[in-house]
């Protein structure tokens, strides 16, 4: 296939390139050249008045999380897959061809993805989460204490675990399943009943367990961390990657960059739940204080030089407008910034730049084009209707061109 024509906006941040051809030989970018240039026998899409990006990625989905309260009514198991399914299919329509799950998804859904069972995204799956007892995780009413087990195949509900041998061995079982990284929660969350948003969890012995048990597979943890004592301690731990990073100061800013771990911010969501009228007030009180501060914890971050990767954190059923946090990085950062977030920053983050995250030649050709100019527009990226084409590993997965 030849993209002809295109506006290349390659993923480094580099200024674009007007009129470019982009081809694809097999699963790669075969060649990269001016617009006319590359001209054969292939099949040609005119791209005028397009961009030509990297597939998007995003490094915080849920898309096992189909529940929209902390208590929902029982889900049959045939309607808790297909929604998860519907959360997938979504996610590659909207543009994103590699995703890493930040726990609640069995592996086996990334399995069937890569088996082309069912058409999605690339997906890196954390499988089980796991939290300390009362932790942000613990969804067990206050009155019964029985955990909910997992339903490996299927489900990946929380593993409840407290010392070091008991996270020590839910990791080695995320990783016998399927994960390729693990995901714990360090500090209190936004949308559980029980735990304030300052709450330490783990201790640093028990993190440490997870980041040993992950870098003995050749992987590493991320962690659930609001606030500046979780990622302190997520820190001591070897933690790698700190989700959410909300309400840091400037001590703990220093110690993110002298570590080289990277951040991820959930900006969308916590816009997305300021807007839910009936959000329980116990949910609210810890959202107006996380709202209040994420904007210049990202600011932040960035002057320190931080690598700042991109995730959504999207939850519940029908997830859509997954770029919208693109949308919200890019009132701090800047649309090329939150662009390359999304691309080559996360691309490093799963350790997968020499494959994707840029439009290189040798690249896997992940592509989407752009009806319009998202950097002047970065908002177009949020409308499915806008990714005219997406390409994963060079099988056109979505189509809205006429061919000429």
């Amino acid at each position: 296939m030849l993209i002809d024509d295109v506006t290349l906006i390659d993923g480094t941040g580099r200024d674009p390139r007007a009129h470019a051809a982009v081809r694809i030989e097999g699963t790669r970018i075969a060649a990269i050249a001016d617009a006319g240039a590359l001209a054969g026998d292939e099949r040609t899409v005119d791209g005028r008045g397009m961009a030509l990006l990297p597939g998007l990625t995003d490094a915080h989905v849920h898309f096992g999380l189909t529940a929209t309260e902390e208590q929902p009514p029982p889900e049959s198991p045939v309607s808790y897959v297909l929604h998860v399914v519907e959360n997938i299919r979504i996610a590659l329509a909207e543009g994103f061809t590699t995703v890493r799950d930040a726990g609640g998804l069995d592996p086996a859904y990334a399995l069937a993805v890569a088996e082309r069972q069912i058409p999605g995204p690339r997906i890196l799956p954390s499988g089980s989460f796991l939290t300390q007892t009362g932790g942000h995780g613990d969804h067990r009413p206050v009155w019964d204490d029985a955990p909910q087990p997992s339903v490996p195949g299927l489900v990946a509900r929380p593993e409840i675990c407290d010392g070091p041998d008991a996270v020590r061995r839910a990791a080695r079982l995320q990783l016998r399943r399927g994960a390729t990284q693990i995901k714990l929660m360090a500090s209190g969350g936004v949308m559980s009943p029980t735990d304030p948003i300052d709450s330490l969890q783990f201790t640093v012995e028990e993190m440490r367990a997870a980041v040993e048990e992950a870098a003995s597979f050749g992987t590493y943890v991320l962690a659930h961390c609001h606030t500046s004592g979780a990622v302190q301690r997520a820190l001591d731990a070897g933690v790698r990657s700190i989700e959410h990073a909300s309400t840091i100061d400037d001590a703990t800013v220093g110690r993110i960059a002298a570590a080289g771990a990277y951040v991820v911010p959930t900006l969308v969501i916590i816009e997305l739940l300021a807007r839910v009228a009936d959000l329980p007030q116990f949910s609210r009180t810890k959202l107006e204080r996380v709202r209040a501060a994420a904007g210049e914890s990202l600011r932040s971050a960035r002057r320190a030089g931080i690598a700042i990767g991109s995730g959504s954190d999207l939850l519940g059923p029908r997830q859509r407008h997954r770029a919208g946090e693109i949308i919200e990085k890019a009132k701090h950062l800047g649309a090329m910034a939150a662009i390359v977030s999304a691309t080559s920053t996360n691309a490093a983050l799963f350790r997968m730049e020499d494959r994707i995250g840029t439009v290189e030649p040798g690249k896997d050709a992940d592509l989407i084009l752009v009806a319009g100019d998202p950097l002047a527009d970065v908002g177009l990226l949020a409308e499915a209707g806008n990714i005219a084409l997406v390409v994963q590993q060079g099988a056109v997965v979505k189509d809205r061109l006429r061919q000429r």
